[in-house]
């Protein structure tokens, strides 16, 4: 609103200006107009003063004259070779003029011709009007006046001219005011309000008349954008929901490729649990039958019978153990002591036959600390590491000397924020070939025989820890083994505490 009274005021200065300016242009043409009607009045009283009928007055001013000076104070008149008023002795005057004027008439016989036109300087220089007639029977006479005296009736219609002009600037002013107003600004502020209002239900028109000017055209331009905004949405929002059900599958793949990974390794323990229960399960039915044949004292009965619990004890842990790592958990994360998780799987994995005449050595090199991850989920990524370790070794024919070192250390986040537990997991294998570190977290990757692997259990690690906040590398030079990095966030002091 300030800018509309800002464009308001200059437009009235404007239109004031201009007005002004041509009145000003137009003030000479009739200042010149009036002037020469004054000169002309002059003349004839000049003429009639000096005509033949006064030729009988020899001295002293004519009647005429004299009223014209009594009307006109600040005139003058010079009647033969006298100055009426008398000359003032020094400075400019009406007398002064007039001398100037009868020397020019006397020296050339004919009085000085006068200027066809005043300008704009000569109407406020305090100049003066002046009439001379040489032939007269009284000699050559003059008659002066000021211009500001003859242009008086002038100034006075010029005061009602400006009243007029002002007036007019005013009308002029609010009357283009109100235009512009209706033509331009209110039509912008339906724009601008149209579109601040937008609520993606379309605008109203912008321009209620169908106005072909600029504004009309951006209006329209506006209603087509708007309409081209909308359809877009709906592709979007139509684009939206096809994205929401392709992340849908993705996210049930991938849990069906996590859940595929983890009964394949899990597979392989039980093959290797039911070597493994076999031999508990034959001493227990050894002992039943001892005590079947009922030949056995109380002491021993008593013995048989312990021995035989502790061997079903032993192969229900066994089989717990294998449930636990079949288990489908839904990622629910926990605080838990990472080092305990490790060390518990080194002493379940360290009889299974795919780690025999292999060293499983755990080395932690912190202090207990606190991981807010699944475990299950990480249980799966150490195993998956482990067994493609135990492969490796086979595969370069290193079983007799095998070695698997699982350690942990303490490393800062490359942005020195929160600290985070490295876990290495390394072996004396064959290695991995330089040009194939790129694409061994690729899905469906694996070096092995065909029907040795699925290809997903470093793709599926990768993304597991990744959920947990972590990273995962895999480091290897060919013939000299290769080392999985996992760097996963600690806790921060309290939090642990707090959780427990």
């Amino acid at each position: 609103m300030q800018r509309i009274k800002a464009l308001a005021f200059s437009l009235l200065i404007l239109v004031g200006v201009s007005m002004a300016v041509t009145n000003f242009v137009i003030l000479p043409f009739w200042a010149s107009d009036i002037v020469s009607r004054e000169r002309q009045l002059l003349q004839r009283m000049l003429a009639a003063a000096s005509g033949p009928a006064q030729e009988h007055v020899a001295h002293g001013l004519p009647a005429s004259l004299k009223s014209y000076l009594d009307e006109n104070p600040e005139g003058c008149i010079h009647w033969q070779g006298t100055f009426y008023p008398p000359l003032p002795p020094s400075g400019p005057s009406c007398q002064h003029g007039l001398q100037t004027l009868m020397a020019a008439t006397e020296h050339t016989g004919a009085p000085p011709a006068a200027r066809p036109a005043l300008s704009l300087l000569d109407l406020v220089s305090g100049k003066y009007l002046q009439v001379a007639l040489a032939d007269t029977p009284f000699g050559p006479v003059a008659a002066s006046m000021p211009l500001t005296q003859a242009l008086r009736p002038l100034w006075v219609k010029e005061r009602v001219i400006l009243v007029y002009l002002v007036f007019n600037a005013i009308i002029l002013t609010a009357l283009s005011f109100f235009r512009f107003l209706r033509t331009y600004v209110l039509p912008i502020d339906r724009m601008v309000q149209s579109v601040e209002n937008y609520q993606g239900d379309g605008v109203q028109a912008l321009v209620t008349e169908q106005s072909t000017n600029g504004l009309g055209r951006l209006s329209r331009s506006i209603e087509a954008m708007v309409q081209r905004i909308e359809a877009d949405r709906e592709k979007l929002t139509q684009t939206v929901g096809e994205l929401a059900a392709k992340n849908a599958l993705l996210q049930a793949n991938q849990r069906e490729m996590i859940r595929t990974e983890k009964l394949a390794a899990v597979g392989r323990l039980a093959a290797g649990l039911a070597h493994e229960i076999g031999n508990p399960l034959g001493v227990a039915q050894g002992y039943v039958q001892l005590l079947g044949m009922g030949q056995c004292s109380e002491q021993e009965r008593d013995d048989y019978l312990g021995k035989t619990l502790r061997e079903l004890q032993r192969m229900d842990r066994l089989i717990r153990r294998l449930l636990d790592y079949a288990r489908s958990g839904q990622g629910m994360p926990t605080w838990l002591d990472p080092h305990a998780l490790l060390a518990g799987m080194v002493d379940d994995l360290a009889g299974q036959p795919f780690l025999k005449g292999i060293s499983l050595t755990f080395t932690p090199q912190v202090p207990r600390c606190d991981l807010l991850v699944d475990g299950e989920q990480l249980r799966q990524v150490i195993l998956n590491c482990l067994l493609n370790a135990a492969d490796a070794i086979d595969a370069a024919g290193r079983r007799s000397i095998g070695k698997i070192t699982i350690a942990t250390a303490q490393e800062m986040a490359a942005d020195e924020g929160q600290p985070l537990l490295r876990l290495t997991i390394a072996d004396n294998g064959g290695g991995v070939p330089e040009p194939l570190l790129e694409t061994v977290f690729d899905p469906f990757f694996t070096t092995k025989e065909p029907g040795s692997g699925t290809g997903l259990g470093l793709s599926v690690s990768l993304a597991l820890i990744e959920s947990m906040g972590g990273r995962m590398e895999l480091h290897s030079r060919e013939g000299e083994g290769a080392t999985v990095l996992i760097a996963l966030p600690l806790a921060v002091q309290g939090e642990a505490d707090e959780a427990e």
